[in-house]
């Protein structure tokens, strides 16, 4: 019988979930990304599985054999004598996942479940189509775009890092300190590193990047040697590489001021934007249709408005049912 998932506890303490959210095992990934799509009702309590998972990483701290030893040796001893439950076997891939798995397992096996109480972290949330500014506990300003989260720990201290998690797209105007504390932004691919500056950072689709308006940031990726960049610069990660380069025009922000900036953009990527943006179905009639490009620049902050605009365009032809759009050629 399949095991029952119904709260984050659940799924920290499983093996595989855990190779999943570390990425350590290719089969492990490949079933949690199915699960996930196939149980759209358990979306919440896996990404609060996940913002937990986050808040103990280790990072950059090196473990050695020994404390990976000890501390399987604890959690055998503590799942043996108190709970009865399942050993997990320790699969040394990358040293600090390893020990973060070990930990968090560690934790819930001992009975220190109060610890991930939901109130240990918050989030600022946007819907589709909702364009959201919020500030975070140390007075930072961030910016959501449509369908994004960006989660943090409800207590920050002056003298710490302050830490924050993004999925979607979020603008980030970050607040000095005098104690020049770092922000940092965690994405799936690297970490941004800062005191104070204006960035825009992306994480979605399996791919995340940063552009730096003012300021100057470090990116950090495990194993890789860090980057540092300076205003217009542009760090992207996809198809497992990671790149840096310069950005030259301002048109990232339009989303800020509910614009769609179109630059040569192929009709096949503005059906996934409005996609993503509004949660609806855009379906194209055509391959020739999905290659044409359109450059323009048009309103954002209402679906029906930007679909006359696109109907509007020279040979395309708009179509909406519902929640199901098409996208045609006008001259078929």
């Amino acid at each position: 019988m399949r095991r029952k998932y119904n709260a984050p506890e659940d799924l920290i303490s499983n093996e595989s979930f855990i190779s999943w959210f570390y990425r350590t095992d290719t089969r492990c990934i490949s079933y949690w990304d199915q699960w996930i799509e196939a149980n759209p009702d358990k979306r919440e309590i896996v990404d609060h599985a996940v913002a937990i998972l986050k808040t103990i990483q280790f990072r950059d701290k090196p473990v050695s054999d020994e404390q990976i030893m000890q501390a399987e040796a604890k959690l055998r001893q503590s799942t043996t004598d108190s709970t009865g439950g399942i050993v997990i076997n320790i699969r040394r891939r990358k040293i600090w996942y390893a020990a973060a798995a070990v930990a968090a397992v560690l934790l819930l096996a001992v009975g220190m479940v109060t610890f991930f109480k939901p109130s240990s972290t918050s989030k600022y949330a946007t819907h589709y189509g909702e364009i959201k500014k919020d500030k975070l506990p140390d007075g930072t300003e961030v910016f959501l775009n449509a369908n994004s989260t960006v989660t943090f720990n409800n207590k920050w201290h002056e003298g710490n890092s302050r830490e924050v998690w993004i999925s979607g797209e979020a603008f980030f105007h970050v607040k000095k300190m005098p104690s020049h504390d770092k922000f940092i932004v965690h994405t799936d691919a690297f970490d941004i590193e800062v005191t104070g500056t204006s960035f825009n950072v992306t994480n979605k689709d399996g791919k995340s990047s940063i552009i730096l308006k003012e300021g100057s940031v470090k990116i950090h990726r495990p194993g890789e040697e860090e980057i540092l960049m300076k205003p217009g610069d542009m760090v992207e990660f996809s198809n497992e590489k990671i790149q840096k380069k310069i950005v030259t025009k301002q048109d990232y922000m339009s989303w800020m001021d509910n614009k769609l900036n179109l630059d040569n953009t192929s009709v096949a990527d503005i059906a996934k934007m409005i996609s993503e943006y509004y949660g609806v179905n855009v379906k194209i009639d055509g391959a020739n249709t999905a290659n044409q490009t359109l450059t323009a620049i048009m309103p954002n902050d209402n679906l029906d408005v930007l679909l006359e605009a696109l109907d509007a365009m020279h040979e395309l032809r708009v179509i909406r049912n519902g929640d199901s759009i098409t996208i045609a050629s006008d001259n078929k």
